[in-house]
């Protein structure tokens, strides 16, 4: 008797595959990956990495005098050379697309500084939303209390506010609170995703420090308090267009 292939085995043609494992096989996957959202990438990649390569040869051959030992020491070099522009213009390439695919989404702020923050920086996402999916991401460091708002700017500026008022009754009015809001307009003060976690960790370990570590750890725990809520719930990540907040203490 035949068996009953039920929507149990069906795959989901959305999904994105899962990346290959290796350093070769993931490299090449990340190539083709970025490729079918950037045209020019194989004209960047490869331009880069033969101009640069050549470059290189015919100095080296210029200065070791053009004799054997000279032609390759310039032909390794330039290879070498060459190489390693390729694959920086690549890697760059790769994260811009990365960022082009999220961008807009509600959570990408979030889902860049997960992947990206490393020293300075404590992060509590989501302390702050609305029913259309603008957010308030809080850090803590000891270069102070930041506050990362996304979405539209004529609403995000509640959302900020709120918080700030949050923040003053558990920590006090005199403790300073900045915030930054992500987009596109520069000329407005709002910071490009693509330079958000360069922004904001330039911030964590060169700004001025403002807390001690001692009140960086208090001023925490006091802060875990206000996000007890149902935004602890919330998965990492960007959220996919359409997406569901949970309704409770929706502003």
């Amino acid at each position: 008797m035949a068996r009953n292939t039920s929507s149990d085995s069906a795959v989901d043609p959305t999904a994105q595959p899962d990346p290959p494992k290796g350093r070769l096989k993931q490299l090449v996957y990340a190539y083709r990956m970025t490729k079918d959202i950037d045209p020019r990438l194989p004209v960047a990649v490869f331009g880069w990495g033969a101009g640069v390569g050549v470059v290189l040869f015919a100095l080296l051959f210029v200065l070791l005098h053009g004799n054997v030992v000279g032609i390759v020491f310039a032909a390794v070099f330039g290879i070498l050379g060459g190489g390693l522009t390729a694959l920086s213009v690549l890697s760059r390439r790769v994260q811009r697309s990365a960022y082009s695919r999220i961008d807009g989404q509600p959570g990408a702020a979030a889902a860049v500084l997960e992947q990206s923050l490393k020293r300075g920086w404590a992060m509590t996402p989501a302390v702050q939303f609305n029913r259309q999916q603008d957010l308030v991401h809080r850090l803590i460091g000891r270069a102070g209390i930041l506050l990362i708002a996304e979405g539209d700017p004529n609403r995000v500026g509640q959302l900020v506010t709120a918080e700030r008022k949050a923040i003053a009754r558990y920590l006090g009015p005199d403790v300073e609170v900045e915030a930054l809001t992500v987009g596109d307009d520069t000329a407005a003060g709002q910071v490009p995703l693509s330079k958000l976690s360069q922004t904001v960790t330039r911030r964590g370990l060169r700004g001025r420090s403002k807390l001690t570590q001692l009140q960086v750890s208090e001023y925490a725990k006091r802060l875990a308090a206000i996000s007890s809520g149902p935004m602890a719930n919330l998965p990492k990540g960007p959220i996919p267009r359409g997406g569901r907040i949970p309704r409770g203490n929706i502003r």
